[in-house]
């Protein structure tokens, strides 16, 4: 793909894409596109339709859609928890046993509006129904939009992990309308964007070229840059995709980071996004790769410079997590594939390492502990220094 090639700017234009997975989903993406919503909607049939949302985005943006929607159809209002607090069990059967009580069928519709989390656990919730009804995917958020809606991917969180509970179930289509990005705060922004940047290290080095070019700390954009920058963010994973639908084989690549990341994100409970706690976790896996002799300092370095320089993902790591309590909590992830702790790892800049040949590198403990022990120090050094500075 030419990524200094714009997309066709027109507001009310749709385009559409495919996910390309096993059960590929139509992919409607467009600036200020809500008015087509309905006719696309309406080619299905239906008895009702649940619009799924959080408070705070009903107020600022799905009312609008949901009383367009009322007017036309049996559409009932739902209310679930923000972010990851909608993302665990009791939710999850509550909202099942609400659907039941009013009256959901086979034929009923489900709309998840929202960030990733809301897609989720309609997501879920769906897939389980009646073993598996009809649902819709309108993401607000820049994750939503260019990553977490194009993977099938459906699941709540466990006791010891994220993610512990799920199954796969693809929606009838995904509603990508980024004027609902406007106002999303910068460091939401910025936790889809940082997927993009995963996307350049292990596919494709020229997508990282361009966001090097494109990418500004501020994240000023204007809506049509943005909508541009989504695009080729969507289009980076597609590319991914298309080479392996079922995300099983060379689709594992899309892990990285987030092994480091997710125990990150548990640790710290919904106090660091999933997007920051990738960010640190994509620094980790890029020092243990050189550690391992795998790529350059050169290529460490990039990654702390796109990351912090051009995204402007530089806070402070989490000052209570040790390199014990990572440890720990990533081996309790690790259940998913098996004892050992195994990473996705880079062999150079936009191309990972398969020496096991499925994208999963194998990884002594003990040697991911020292990695993971000269990170945090260094981290803590950065964060007395820039301390300093200001007290200076």
């Amino acid at each position: 793909m030419n990524y200094h090639q714009n997309l066709e700017w027109t507001p009310g234009r749709v385009v559409t894409l495919s996910t390309h997975l096993e059960k590929p989903s139509p992919f409607y993406f467009g600036y200020d596109i809500k008015q087509r919503f309905t006719s696309i909607l309406n080619k299905y049939t239906f008895d009702k339709v649940f619009f799924f949302t959080e408070e705070n985005l009903f107020e600022l943006y799905g009312k609008e859609l949901y009383n367009e929607l009322r007017q036309k159809f049996d559409c009932r209002l739902e209310f679930v928890p923000p972010g990851e607090k909608c993302k665990y069990f009791p939710v999850l059967e509550e909202v099942c046993e609400s659907l039941i009580a009013k009256g959901v069928s086979k034929k009923s519709i489900l709309l998840a509006f929202g960030g990733g989390t809301v897609g989720n656990i309609v997501g879920l919730v769906a897939g389980m129904i009646y073993r598996g009804i009809r649902f819709v995917e309108i993401p607000t958020s820049m994750t939503g939009q260019t990553d977490s809606t194009l993977s099938n991917k459906q699941a709540v969180n466990g006791k010891t992990g994220k993610n512990h509970f799920g199954l796969y179930h693809s929606p009838i289509f995904i509603w990508s309308d980024t004027k609902y990005l406007k106002t999303e705060p910068a460091f939401s922004k910025r936790s889809g964007i940082i997927e993009g940047i995963k996307n350049g290290f292990i596919s494709d080095a020229t997508f990282l070229d361009y966001l090097e070019e494109t990418l500004n700390p501020q994240l000023n954009f204007s809506d049509e840059q943005l909508t541009d920058l989504a695009y080729k963010i969507i289009c980076s994973k597609l590319e991914i995709l298309k080479k392996d639908p079922s995300e099983k084989g060379y689709g594992i690549i899309l892990e990285y980071g987030h092994t480091f990341g997710h125990a990150i994100e548990w640790l710290e409970q919904g106090k660091l996004s999933h997007g920051e706690s990738v960010s640190f976790g994509m620094k980790i896996a890029a020092e243990l790769a050189y550690q391992l002799g795998l790529i350059s300092q050169a290529d460490v370095e990039r990654h702390y410079y796109v990351i912090e320089e051009k995204l402007g993902f530089n806070n402070s790591f989490p000052a209570q997590i040790t390199a014990e309590k990572l440890m720990d909590a990533m081996i309790a992830d690790n259940k998913k594939t098996g004892e050992d702790l195994r990473f996705v790892l880079l062999d150079k800049i936009g191309q990972c390492y398969d020496p096991e040949g499925d994208f999963l590198v194998t990884v002594d403990p003990e040697f991911v502990k020292r990695i993971v022990e000269n990170f945090i120090q260094q981290q803590r050094e950065k964060t007395s220094a820039k301390t300093y500075e200001l007290i200076a």
